[in-house]
């Protein structure tokens, strides 16, 4: 999702100029430029190490809008080495470093840390990484396009906090590799936060914890595979909403929706008479939501949105559109599927993501409205085209050259042509087999296994479905 996500290009295009505006005048430390560009080429050290586990435990104080804490990753290499490489913000200070619960020895190259491990180590070893650190993170300029941490107030001044970062990385916040090609089997987020407030992030809440006399921790486990820079904080004085339906596989999956306590009532509205029918309609054209071992969840922001894995930011103000749904939180929902489900292989397949991402709106609504609504949301794309970049670009790109506005619009117009061409059964089939590897996904149980998916791959399907 992260650069022009909205229908009509043309007011986020303006949105983008007058934040760039704003942007000159912003007295925030800007990105180291390795920093703030996610899913570039791995280094030779990166590559030696296969992320098993994260396990993230950070104590948030809205006051001094700061944070600190420590950053655990469990490594298993894959070829004998004496290092491994961790990516963290420069910004914050480092503590202390240790291996195996002994201080080791690393090196600060900006936000890269090159982290000693005493003496070379056979490929197989498991290697654990315990970062101690504390710091301000870098504040949004303008989330979620140009991402980091939202501090802002609740309209009755109360802490409301929130991560975003798409572009920029994990690396923003907590330490990481920051990379989406090596996501962890599984990752353990406890977040300390004053009382009265929540702190909401991906996965399964195990417990809260009393932490002292005026603080609470909440323990969350995600079990299943995420690019890391899905996992989002999300702090404020939030009421649990909690609801479940019944997949199509037949299982019941969770739902959460974490709301301000006055919009609660909204928030239940908003799930029953709109949320419900789209995650219903998802699963039957595409199959079973992903991740319905762990939860279906929102999260109301300070933001417009942004789709983190189990945990959808959601900032739109619970207005329906005139397509006659909310078509920012089934754009988010979207890429539980095409983004988390599958995800790219390199960022030259973003497209893969926001492609089917936009093209999922007119989609839904042509069964809900009729095929004039269908039309008329793919014609208010084709008026934002820029036709500037190409759909899957060549060669090594940065993050904030892959999500470029013609990936969405064009990207979403390709698939309106080739569901014309080979008609409607083929275009969802070839969906189906993309994102699931099977056409025949209705029964497919949890956990579902996550994918890496190129364009070549799609290519592959639809041609060998039409010959």
């Amino acid at each position: 999702m992260k650069k022009l996500r909205r229908p009509d290009f043309r007011v986020a295009a303006l949105s983008l100029a007058l934040a760039g505006l704003t942007a000159c005048q912003s007295t925030v430390t800007p990105l180291d430029p390795l920093i703030g560009d996610t899913g570039q080429p791995l280094s030779a050290v990166s590559q030696a190490a296969d992320v098993k586990t994260y396990d993230l435990a950070l104590d948030i104080d809205p006051a001094s809008q700061s944070i600190s804490g420590v950053g655990r990753t469990g490594f298993v290499l894959v070829q004998a080495t004496a290092q491994v490489e961790l990516k963290l913000d420069s910004r914050f200070t480092i503590d202390k470093i240790e291996v195996g619960g002994k201080a080791a020895i690393y090196k600060r190259s900006g936000g890269v840390l090159t982290i000693a491990l005493g003496a070379e180590q056979p490929a197989g070893s498991a290697v654990d990484v315990a970062v101690f650190y504390h710091g301000q993170p870098h504040v949004a300029k303008n989330a979620p396009w140009a991402g980091g941490t939202v501090w802002a107030k609740t309209p009755d001044g109360k802490p409301w906090i929130a991560t975003a970062v798409q572009g920029e990385g994990c690396d923003l916040f907590w330490p990481c590799k920051d990379h989406f090609a090596d996501k962890a089997d599984s990752m353990r987020i406890r977040l300390t936060v004053p009382n009265g407030l929540s702190a909401v992030t991906n996965g399964v809440l195990q417990q809260v914890t009393p932490v002292g006399k005026d603080k609470q921790q909440f323990d969350w486990l995600l079990s299943v595979p995420a690019s890391d820079y899905n996992i989002a904080l999300n702090i404020g004085p939030y009421q649990r909403i909690q609801d479940s339906y019944t997949s199509v596989n037949g299982s019941k999956v969770a739902v959460e929706f974490w709301a301000l306590p006055e919009n609660a009532d909204k928030a239940k509205t908003l799930w029953q008479q709109d949320l419900l029918q789209q995650v219903q309609w998802y699963e039957r054209v595409l199959g079973p939501y992903p991740w319905g071992n762990q939860k279906l969840g929102f999260v109301e922001t300070p933001h417009l949105g942004m789709e983190h894995q189990t945990v959808n930011a959601y900032g739109k103000g619970y207005k329906r559109d005139d397509n006659g749904y909310d078509w920012l939180a089934q754009h988010e929902m979207a890429h539980e599927w095409f983004g988390n489900l599958i995800t790219h292989k390199t960022l030259n397949h973003a497209w893969l993501h926001e492609g089917f991402g936009l093209y999922m709106q007119p989609a839904y609504a042509k069964d809900k409205l009729g095929i004039a609504a269908y039309h008329y949301q793919l014609y208010k794309s084709y008026l934002g085209l820029l036709n500037c970049d190409p759909v899957v670009r060549t060669g090594t790109v940065t993050s904030d050259e892959a999500f470029n506005p013609d990936i969405y619009g064009k990207g979403g117009w390709t698939l309106h042509t080739l569901r014309y061409l080979v008609g409607e059964p083929v275009f969802w089939q070839a969906t189906r087999e993309l994102l699931y590897g099977t056409a025949d996904t209705a029964t497919i149980p949890f956990p579902i296994t996550p994918k890496y998916r190129t364009t070549e791959d799609f290519i592959a399907i639809v041609n060998r479905l039409t010959g």
